[in-house]
Protein backbone atom coordinates (compact mmCIF):
# COMPACT_ATOMS: atom_id res chain seq x y z
CA UNK A 1 0.00 0.00 0.00
CA UNK A 2 1.34 3.38 -0.96
CA UNK A 3 1.66 5.98 1.85
CA UNK A 4 -1.55 7.66 3.23
CA UNK A 5 -0.35 10.73 4.73
CA UNK A 6 2.12 13.45 4.41
CA UNK A 7 4.71 12.60 7.27
CA UNK A 8 5.11 16.39 7.54
CA UNK A 9 1.49 16.58 9.76
CA UNK A 10 2.34 15.52 12.84
CA UNK A 11 -0.58 12.95 13.56
CA UNK A 12 -0.13 10.20 15.86
CA UNK A 13 1.01 7.48 14.68
CA UNK A 14 -0.89 4.31 15.62
CA UNK A 15 2.37 1.39 15.08
CA UNK A 16 0.65 -1.47 15.79
CA UNK A 17 -2.14 -0.61 13.43
CA UNK A 18 -0.94 -2.33 9.77
CA UNK A 19 -0.12 -5.38 11.60
CA UNK A 20 -3.56 -5.82 12.81
CA UNK A 21 -5.22 -4.60 9.94
CA UNK A 22 -3.13 -7.56 7.67
CA UNK A 23 -3.79 -10.18 10.55
CA UNK A 24 -7.26 -9.09 11.82
CA UNK A 25 -9.07 -7.61 8.63
CA UNK A 26 -7.59 -8.44 5.45
CA UNK A 27 -8.68 -11.68 5.13
CA UNK A 28 -11.99 -11.36 6.16
CA UNK A 29 -12.78 -8.15 3.57
CA UNK A 30 -15.15 -10.57 1.80
CA UNK A 31 -16.94 -11.88 4.47
CA UNK A 32 -17.70 -8.50 6.09
CA UNK A 33 -18.88 -7.33 2.73
CA UNK A 34 -21.33 -10.03 2.53
CA UNK A 35 -22.33 -9.21 5.95
CA UNK A 36 -19.65 -10.33 8.64
CA UNK A 37 -19.83 -7.55 11.68
CA UNK A 38 -15.83 -8.04 12.23
CA UNK A 39 -16.29 -7.44 16.72
CA UNK A 40 -13.06 -9.16 17.02
CA UNK A 41 -11.36 -7.02 14.80
CA UNK A 42 -12.99 -4.00 16.21
CA UNK A 43 -11.78 -4.69 19.54
CA UNK A 44 -8.38 -5.03 17.88
CA UNK A 45 -8.52 -1.90 16.52
CA UNK A 46 -9.26 -0.13 20.30
CA UNK A 47 -6.31 -2.32 21.11
CA UNK A 48 -3.92 -1.09 18.83
CA UNK A 49 -5.35 2.97 19.56
CA UNK A 50 -7.11 3.67 16.62
CA UNK A 51 -10.41 5.34 19.16
CA UNK A 52 -8.35 6.92 21.42
CA UNK A 53 -6.60 9.66 19.67
CA UNK A 54 -9.16 12.20 19.77
CA UNK A 55 -9.87 12.30 23.23
CA UNK A 56 -7.72 13.99 25.64
CA UNK A 57 -7.04 11.37 28.24
CA UNK A 58 -6.18 8.75 25.79
CA UNK A 59 -4.34 10.23 22.74
CA UNK A 60 -4.01 14.06 23.27
CA UNK A 61 -7.45 15.35 21.53
CA UNK A 62 -5.44 14.66 18.26
CA UNK A 63 -8.28 14.95 15.73
CA UNK A 64 -5.54 14.54 13.02
CA UNK A 65 -4.52 10.90 14.06
CA UNK A 66 -7.85 9.76 14.43
CA UNK A 67 -8.70 10.20 10.81
CA UNK A 68 -5.08 9.27 9.49
CA UNK A 69 -6.29 5.93 11.79
CA UNK A 70 -9.41 5.86 10.05
CA UNK A 71 -8.01 6.13 6.65
CA UNK A 72 -5.76 3.30 7.07
CA UNK A 73 -8.81 1.62 8.07
CA UNK A 74 -10.80 2.24 5.05
CA UNK A 75 -7.59 1.64 2.67
CA UNK A 76 -8.50 -1.81 3.50
CA UNK A 77 -11.82 -2.02 4.08
CA UNK A 78 -14.60 1.22 4.48
CA UNK A 79 -17.14 -0.81 6.19
CA UNK A 80 -14.86 -1.32 8.90
CA UNK A 81 -13.93 1.99 8.90
CA UNK A 82 -17.28 3.42 8.85
CA UNK A 83 -17.42 0.99 12.10
CA UNK A 84 -14.35 3.11 13.23
CA UNK A 85 -15.79 6.45 12.57
CA UNK A 86 -19.17 5.35 14.99
CA UNK A 87 -16.57 4.10 17.61
CA UNK A 88 -15.20 7.21 17.21
CA UNK A 89 -18.09 9.37 17.09
CA UNK A 90 -19.39 7.92 20.14
CA UNK A 91 -15.93 8.63 22.13
CA UNK A 92 -16.41 12.53 20.55
CA UNK A 93 -19.75 12.78 22.70
CA UNK A 94 -18.53 11.73 25.49
CA UNK A 95 -15.81 13.87 25.36
CA UNK A 96 -17.83 17.28 24.70
CA UNK A 97 -20.52 16.66 27.49
CA UNK A 98 -20.56 18.41 30.62
CA UNK A 99 -21.52 15.43 32.80
CA UNK A 100 -17.99 13.79 33.61
CA UNK A 101 -19.46 11.20 35.74
CA UNK A 102 -20.74 9.52 32.26
CA UNK A 103 -17.53 10.63 30.78
CA UNK A 104 -15.46 8.74 33.55
CA UNK A 105 -17.73 5.64 33.09
CA UNK A 106 -18.04 4.71 29.35
CA UNK A 107 -15.03 6.67 27.63
CA UNK A 108 -11.85 4.86 28.57
CA UNK A 109 -14.14 1.68 27.29
CA UNK A 110 -15.10 3.33 23.97
CA UNK A 111 -11.26 4.26 23.72
CA UNK A 112 -9.97 0.71 24.44
CA UNK A 113 -12.63 -0.71 22.25
CA UNK A 114 -13.57 -2.70 25.14
CA UNK A 115 -17.16 -1.30 24.69
CA UNK A 116 -18.44 -0.68 21.30
CA UNK A 117 -20.76 2.24 20.19
CA UNK A 118 -22.78 4.04 17.42
CA UNK A 119 -24.09 7.03 16.57
CA UNK A 120 -28.10 8.20 16.56
CA UNK A 121 -27.62 11.15 15.41
CA UNK A 122 -28.51 11.04 11.42
CA UNK A 123 -32.15 11.41 12.44
CA UNK A 124 -31.88 14.32 14.57
CA UNK A 125 -29.53 16.25 12.71
CA UNK A 126 -31.71 16.02 9.23
CA UNK A 127 -34.42 17.12 11.86
CA UNK A 128 -32.58 20.02 13.26
CA UNK A 129 -31.76 21.15 9.45
CA UNK A 130 -35.75 20.88 8.97
CA UNK A 131 -35.31 17.56 7.03
CA UNK A 132 -37.06 15.46 8.59
CA UNK A 133 -38.91 15.13 12.27
CA UNK A 134 -37.11 14.03 15.47
CA UNK A 135 -38.01 10.08 15.64
CA UNK A 136 -37.85 9.94 19.14
CA UNK A 137 -40.25 11.84 21.68
CA UNK A 138 -39.26 11.96 25.57
CA UNK A 139 -41.94 12.40 28.61
CA UNK A 140 -40.41 13.65 31.56
CA UNK A 141 -40.55 10.95 34.85
CA UNK A 142 -39.05 11.00 38.10
CA UNK A 143 -35.78 10.58 37.88
CA UNK A 144 -35.14 10.68 33.75
CA UNK A 145 -37.44 10.56 30.76
CA UNK A 146 -39.57 7.58 29.04
CA UNK A 147 -38.46 7.29 25.63
CA UNK A 148 -40.52 5.97 22.55
CA UNK A 149 -40.22 5.91 18.93
CA UNK A 150 -38.01 4.04 16.00
CA UNK A 151 -34.27 5.29 14.68
CA UNK A 152 -33.94 3.75 11.29
CA UNK A 153 -30.67 2.45 10.89
CA UNK A 154 -28.00 3.19 13.14
CA UNK A 155 -24.32 1.07 12.62
CA UNK A 156 -21.78 -0.26 15.04
CA UNK A 157 -24.10 -2.42 17.18
CA UNK A 158 -25.27 -5.43 18.93
CA UNK A 159 -26.38 -5.95 22.05
CA UNK A 160 -24.85 -4.05 25.08
CA UNK A 161 -23.32 -1.43 22.76
CA UNK A 162 -23.86 1.95 23.00
CA UNK A 163 -25.12 5.02 21.22
CA UNK A 164 -25.96 8.77 21.49
CA UNK A 165 -28.86 10.00 20.34
CA UNK A 166 -31.62 12.81 20.57
CA UNK A 167 -35.07 12.95 22.19
CA UNK A 168 -37.53 15.96 21.55
CA UNK A 169 -39.65 16.96 24.55
CA UNK A 170 -43.68 15.43 23.40
CA UNK A 171 -44.85 17.95 25.71
CA UNK A 172 -42.52 21.17 24.87
CA UNK A 173 -40.80 20.53 21.40
CA UNK A 174 -38.30 23.21 21.81
CA UNK A 175 -37.03 21.23 24.84
CA UNK A 176 -34.49 18.71 23.77
CA UNK A 177 -32.07 16.19 25.34
CA UNK A 178 -28.97 14.15 24.09
CA UNK A 179 -28.60 10.78 25.72
CA UNK A 180 -26.18 7.60 25.98
CA UNK A 181 -28.50 4.78 25.27
CA UNK A 182 -27.35 0.57 25.47
CA UNK A 183 -29.17 -1.40 23.28
CA UNK A 184 -30.49 -4.69 24.87
CA UNK A 185 -31.42 -2.59 28.38
CA UNK A 186 -35.33 -2.48 28.85
CA UNK A 187 -37.28 -1.00 26.41
CA UNK A 188 -34.72 -0.43 23.95
CA UNK A 189 -34.09 -3.27 20.65
CA UNK A 190 -32.34 -3.57 18.06
CA UNK A 191 -33.81 -5.16 14.42
CA UNK A 192 -32.05 -6.21 11.52
CA UNK A 193 -35.02 -5.25 8.93
CA UNK A 194 -33.62 -4.74 5.63
CA UNK A 195 -30.51 -6.21 3.55
CA UNK A 196 -28.19 -3.34 2.04
CA UNK A 197 -25.49 -3.77 -0.22
CA UNK A 198 -22.59 -1.81 1.38
CA UNK A 199 -23.98 -1.88 4.82
CA UNK A 200 -24.20 -5.45 5.67
CA UNK A 201 -21.29 -6.11 7.69
CA UNK A 202 -21.53 -2.94 9.68
CA UNK A 203 -23.73 -3.89 12.32
CA UNK A 204 -26.60 -1.81 11.09
CA UNK A 205 -29.91 -1.81 13.33
CA UNK A 206 -33.35 -0.25 13.30
CA UNK A 207 -33.40 0.92 17.27
CA UNK A 208 -37.06 1.14 18.75
CA UNK A 209 -37.78 2.64 21.72
CA UNK A 210 -40.66 1.31 24.20
CA UNK A 211 -41.03 3.57 26.74
CA UNK A 212 -37.44 3.14 27.55
CA UNK A 213 -36.37 4.77 30.95
CA UNK A 214 -33.25 6.80 30.10
CA UNK A 215 -32.09 8.17 33.38
CA UNK A 216 -30.84 11.61 33.90
CA UNK A 217 -27.68 10.25 34.80
CA UNK A 218 -27.33 9.21 31.00
CA UNK A 219 -27.81 12.83 29.60
CA UNK A 220 -24.82 13.67 27.74
CA UNK A 221 -26.97 17.32 27.29
CA UNK A 222 -30.21 17.91 29.03
CA UNK A 223 -31.28 20.54 27.77
CA UNK A 224 -29.16 20.04 24.22
CA UNK A 225 -28.55 23.64 24.30
CA UNK A 226 -25.00 24.10 21.89
CA UNK A 227 -24.35 19.75 22.22
CA UNK A 228 -24.22 19.39 18.57
CA UNK A 229 -22.99 22.55 17.26
CA UNK A 230 -19.91 21.95 19.51
CA UNK A 231 -19.73 18.16 17.94
CA UNK A 232 -20.16 19.14 14.92
CA UNK A 233 -17.10 20.26 12.93
CA UNK A 234 -14.94 17.34 14.89
CA UNK A 235 -17.88 14.62 13.92
CA UNK A 236 -18.06 15.91 9.75
CA UNK A 237 -14.06 16.27 10.26
CA UNK A 238 -13.63 12.25 11.25
CA UNK A 239 -15.77 11.07 7.99
CA UNK A 240 -13.54 12.46 6.10
CA UNK A 241 -10.64 9.67 7.11
CA UNK A 242 -13.25 6.85 5.25
CA UNK A 243 -13.19 8.87 1.70
CA UNK A 244 -9.38 9.28 2.23
CA UNK A 245 -8.57 5.57 2.52
CA UNK A 246 -11.06 4.58 -0.46
CA UNK A 247 -9.12 7.14 -3.19
CA UNK A 248 -5.92 5.74 -1.73
CA UNK A 249 -6.95 2.01 -2.39
CA UNK A 250 -8.71 3.09 -5.59
CA UNK A 251 -5.05 4.89 -6.76
CA UNK A 252 -3.31 1.52 -6.16
CA UNK A 253 -5.80 -0.54 -7.94
CA UNK A 254 -5.60 2.34 -10.79
CA UNK A 255 -1.48 1.96 -10.14
CA UNK A 256 -1.59 -2.06 -10.13
CA UNK A 257 -4.25 -2.04 -13.27
CA UNK A 258 -1.42 -0.10 -15.53
CA UNK A 259 0.99 -3.38 -15.14
CA UNK A 260 -1.18 -4.70 -17.34
CA UNK A 261 -3.11 -1.87 -19.54
CA UNK A 262 -1.09 0.84 -19.22
CA UNK A 263 -1.05 1.40 -22.63
CA UNK A 264 -4.88 1.75 -23.03
CA UNK A 265 -5.65 3.19 -19.23
CA UNK A 266 -3.31 6.04 -20.75
CA UNK A 267 -5.70 7.91 -22.86
CA UNK A 268 -8.86 7.65 -19.57
CA UNK A 269 -9.56 11.43 -18.58
CA UNK A 270 -8.32 10.94 -14.87
CA UNK A 271 -5.21 9.40 -14.31
CA UNK A 272 -3.17 8.22 -10.73
CA UNK A 273 -1.41 11.17 -11.24
CA UNK A 274 -4.39 13.68 -10.89
CA UNK A 275 -5.74 11.74 -7.91
CA UNK A 276 -2.31 11.98 -6.16
CA UNK A 277 -2.57 15.25 -6.40
CA UNK A 278 -6.25 15.80 -5.35
CA UNK A 279 -5.42 13.66 -2.40
CA UNK A 280 -2.52 15.76 -1.34
CA UNK A 281 -4.36 18.46 -1.62
CA UNK A 282 -7.26 17.37 0.73
CA UNK A 283 -5.58 16.12 3.39
CA UNK A 284 -3.57 19.18 3.89
CA UNK A 285 -6.56 21.08 4.43
CA UNK A 286 -8.19 18.60 6.67
CA UNK A 287 -5.42 17.92 9.17
CA UNK A 288 -5.28 21.60 9.24
CA UNK A 289 -8.93 22.00 9.81
CA UNK A 290 -8.42 19.02 12.15
CA UNK A 291 -6.06 21.31 14.61
CA UNK A 292 -8.99 23.07 15.82
CA UNK A 293 -12.00 20.70 16.12
CA UNK A 294 -13.77 23.58 18.68
CA UNK A 295 -13.84 26.60 15.92
CA UNK A 296 -17.59 27.43 15.78
CA UNK A 297 -16.76 30.68 13.44
CA UNK A 298 -19.06 31.02 10.51
CA UNK A 299 -15.73 30.64 8.08
CA UNK A 300 -14.45 27.51 10.01
CA UNK A 301 -17.73 25.48 9.82
CA UNK A 302 -18.20 26.60 5.95
CA UNK A 303 -14.49 25.08 5.35
CA UNK A 304 -15.55 21.73 7.23
CA UNK A 305 -18.51 21.26 5.23
CA UNK A 306 -16.40 22.55 2.13
CA UNK A 307 -13.87 20.06 2.85
CA UNK A 308 -16.45 16.95 3.74
CA UNK A 309 -18.36 17.78 0.66
CA UNK A 310 -15.07 17.77 -1.78
CA UNK A 311 -13.83 14.64 -0.17
CA UNK A 312 -17.14 12.78 -1.11
CA UNK A 313 -16.96 13.82 -4.45
CA UNK A 314 -13.48 12.57 -4.66
CA UNK A 315 -13.98 9.34 -3.78
CA UNK A 316 -17.16 9.00 -6.08
CA UNK A 317 -14.17 10.50 -9.02
CA UNK A 318 -11.54 7.94 -7.74
CA UNK A 319 -13.91 5.02 -7.18
CA UNK A 320 -15.26 5.12 -10.80
CA UNK A 321 -12.01 5.73 -12.45
CA UNK A 322 -10.27 2.67 -10.64
CA UNK A 323 -13.13 0.82 -12.52
CA UNK A 324 -12.66 2.40 -15.73
CA UNK A 325 -9.11 1.62 -15.35
CA UNK A 326 -9.30 -1.95 -14.46
CA UNK A 327 -11.64 -2.94 -17.30
CA UNK A 328 -13.84 -6.01 -17.73
CA UNK A 329 -11.71 -8.23 -14.38
CA UNK A 330 -13.83 -5.50 -12.25
CA UNK A 331 -17.13 -7.20 -12.73
CA UNK A 332 -15.83 -10.58 -11.74
CA UNK A 333 -17.65 -11.12 -7.92
CA UNK A 334 -15.31 -10.24 -5.27
CA UNK A 335 -13.36 -7.98 -7.35
CA UNK A 336 -11.77 -5.00 -4.59
CA UNK A 337 -12.85 -2.33 -7.05
CA UNK A 338 -16.48 -3.22 -7.57
CA UNK A 339 -16.48 -3.15 -3.69
CA UNK A 340 -14.78 0.43 -3.85
CA UNK A 341 -17.42 1.71 -5.89
CA UNK A 342 -20.11 0.94 -3.58
CA UNK A 343 -17.82 2.10 -0.81
CA UNK A 344 -17.69 5.68 -2.93
CA UNK A 345 -21.41 5.95 -2.87
CA UNK A 346 -21.63 5.44 0.98
CA UNK A 347 -18.98 7.82 1.82
CA UNK A 348 -21.04 10.50 -0.43
CA UNK A 349 -24.33 9.63 1.15
CA UNK A 350 -23.59 9.23 4.77
CA UNK A 351 -25.08 12.11 7.09
CA UNK A 352 -24.63 14.45 6.26
CA UNK A 353 -24.82 13.61 2.72
CA UNK A 354 -23.86 15.41 -0.44
CA UNK A 355 -27.09 17.18 -0.80
CA UNK A 356 -27.29 17.79 3.06
CA UNK A 357 -23.86 19.21 2.72
CA UNK A 358 -24.91 21.30 -0.31
CA UNK A 359 -28.05 22.54 1.01
CA UNK A 360 -25.91 23.65 4.30
CA UNK A 361 -23.63 25.38 2.36
CA UNK A 362 -26.17 27.20 0.52
CA UNK A 363 -27.29 28.41 3.73
CA UNK A 364 -24.09 29.91 4.63
CA UNK A 365 -23.72 31.76 1.59
CA UNK A 366 -26.95 33.15 1.83
CA UNK A 367 -26.17 34.39 5.28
Amino acid sequence: MSQLLDVAHPAAATPDLPGVLAAELAPLVNQIDEGLYPADAMRRLGEAGVFSHHLARSGGQDLAGAITAMAEVAAVCMSTAFCTWCQDACGWYLENTDNTALRDRLQPGIATGALLGGTGLSNPIKALAGMERFALRATRVSGGFSVTGVLPWVSNLSDGHWLGTVFEDADNPAHRMMAMVQCGQPGVEIRQNVKFSTLEGTGTYSVRFRRAFIADEMMLAEPLGDMVARIRPGFVLLQTGMGLGVIRASIDAMVQADQTHAATNRFLPRRPDYFEAELASQQDAILTLAATPRDGSPDYVRLVLEARLRVGELTLQATEAAMLHTGARAFIVGAPVQRRLREGYFVAMITPSSRHLTQELSRVAAN
